[in-house]
């Protein structure tokens, strides 16, 4: 159930059949140039979907919070179009966000993830609303959390790459411009930041070749990674 499709009486009477609210976080920034800004944000809010419905066949109830759309995107802000949030801000805001639900009564949230530059503002974020509030948090970052599952469908994964977009051809085919997927893998020994980094590591905003995409990989990927998050709450809720 999305909650911002809610009243304020329907979310109360949500709330009291609720095992927890599930918050789903990604970022607007550039994935190449063939897919959309808010692909960081589409695959959890999809993912979040099975997961409700998955749950909910086996009885248990959750409720779906408005995304939070704008992430830490330091690297990929050469390009137009990523809209980078601090991580000290980010990390203020989701917490903020995240002690609001918790006064609203929730005793389990799960941070959805959808972007690597928010994981470390998330723990951050999610250690000081533990310390204030009788809460558990749960932190999934879909794409990393289940590598191993996901490398058994496509033959790499990377920013923009194989599995990012055969996951967006799954979701929303007609955002894709196959025609303009390319890239390549890349990486430094040692982490470097400076302001232009993201023109040497994600060329065009890609780190990964993605021309193996496809819709059937998307759909395998989805189904995996919903349903092991699934089983997971299933025994944490």
């Amino acid at each position: 159930m999305r909650m911002e499709r809610l009243t304020w009486e329907e979310f109360e009477m949500a709330k009291a059949k609720a095992s927890a609210i599930l918050l789903p976080v990604g970022s607007v920034e550039a994935h190449g140039k063939h897919l959309p800004l808010g692909t960081d944000v589409f695959a959890p809010l999809e993912i979040a979907r099975r997961v409700e419905k998955k749950l909910k066949d086996k009885g248990i109830e959750i409720l779906i919070a408005p995304p939070i759309w704008y992430g830490h995107s330091f690297v990929l802000n050469v390009y137009p179009g990523t809209i980078n949030v601090r991580a000290d801000s980010l990390r203020r805001y989701v917490r903020d966000v995240m002690s609001e639900f918790a006064e609203e009564g929730f005793k389990k949230i799960i941070l959805l993830n959808g972007h690597g530059g928010n994981v470390y503002p998330l723990i951050e974020a999610s250690e000081e609303v533990a310390e204030s509030y009788d809460v558990g948090i749960i932190l999934i970052n879909w794409w990393m959390d289940f590598r191993k599952e996901i490398l058994e469908i496509c033959s790499s994964q990377g920013h923009a790459g194989e599995d990012e977009t055969s996951v967006m051809l799954a979701i929303a085919p007609e955002l894709v411009k196959m025609e303009k997927a390319k890239g390549e893998k890349r990486s430094t020994p040692v982490r470097v930041i400076r302001r232009d980094v993201g023109l040497e590591l994600f060329p065009d905003g890609v780190n990964d070749n993605p021309q193996g995409a496809t819709r059937e990989k998307g759909e395998k990927i989805l189904e995996v990674v919903s349903d092991k998050i699934a089983k997971i709450l299933e025994g944490m809720l």
